[in-house]
């Protein structure tokens, strides 16, 4: 972060959902530091307590935290209207909480189907509902983010709920910029590849397993959580401001089908 852009986002109002760890943390303290009010959503209030203690203090104004599941109707709609009230205002809504579970194709059950599709599709839906109401109401314009996943783009095998998760993201990203960009609402997606997030511990702490996944990204390393809140940043700054209905693939070079790096099939 240069000095330059230390303080670019200086009074303006930011909600990050799945705020408690990860990449939403260090959105979180990433977007507090250059100046902006951050509101951090989690599940649970107490765990996002340490997280609120340790945000540089914005420019103007204070933080807030805002528990709640994001999959369920009334929990966004309480989330968004204490988020709103607390700021006066919302000027960049990012989607990020999510989940994954594993599990054979075959086996599935349609409970956890539902749950990862619930977290990962419909709270999108619930939130980007919310805050396009918000600013359509009051004639302003607005900012979503959606972190997505290269599983966007690649098959993710043992993660069919995810995989299909993913896949809607892109179209929902696709179909909200189409609809309110004549409102200069701009909707756009950071797709993560292979992260060191708590997510991924299980390979992220087994160095057998940490470098088998390198091997398979072309810049051979996977990413830090700050380069995924870096392209949120600018996909939240001015400097975005003519990018809408987009995906930046954030990922190392990992959907450029590494496999090929080596011309094993001519």
């Amino acid at each position: 972060m240069t000095e330059q852009t230390s303080k670019r986002f200086a009074n303006k109002k930011i909600l990050i959902t799945g705020a408690s760890q990860g990449i939403g943390e260090d959105a979180a303290m990433h977007f507090a530091t250059e100046g902006a009010q951050v509101a951090i959503n989690g599940r649970h209030a107490d765990k996002l307590k340490p997280l609120l203690e340790k945000l540089p203090k914005p420019v103007s104004g204070n933080h807030l935290i805002v528990a709640g599941d994001m999959s369920v109707e009334e929990d966004v709609d309480r989330v968004m209207k204490e988020t709103i009230e607390g700021f006066n205002g919302l000027d960049v809504l990012i989607c990020n909480a999510g989940m994954q579970i594993e599990c054979p194709s075959e086996d599935i059950s349609l409970k956890d189907f539902n749950m990862v599709m619930a977290v990962n599709v419909t709270g999108v839906v619930l939130c980007a509902r919310a805050a396009l109401k918000y600013w359509r109401s009051n004639d302003l314009t607005g900012n979503i983010i959606v972190n997505s996943s290269v599983h966007q783009q690649i098959p993710k095998p043992h993660y069919l709920g995810y995989s299909a998760s993913k896949g809607a993201v892109g179209n929902i990203v696709r179909t909200l910029a189409l609809e309110y960009a004549r409102y200069d609402i701009r909707v756009n997606a950071v797709a993560p590849g292979a992260i060191v997030t708590p997510i991924n511990d299980a390979w992220t702490k087994d160095p057998a397993k940490y470098e088998a996944t390198a091997k398979h990204i072309p810049m051979r390393r996977p990413g830090k959580c700050s380069e995924i809140s870096d392209a949120m940043a600018f996909l939240a700054s001015s400097e975005s401001s003519y990018i809408t209905g987009q995906t930046l693939f954030v990922d190392g070079g990992l959907t450029l089908y590494a496999d090929f790096e080596q011309n094993w099939s001519s």
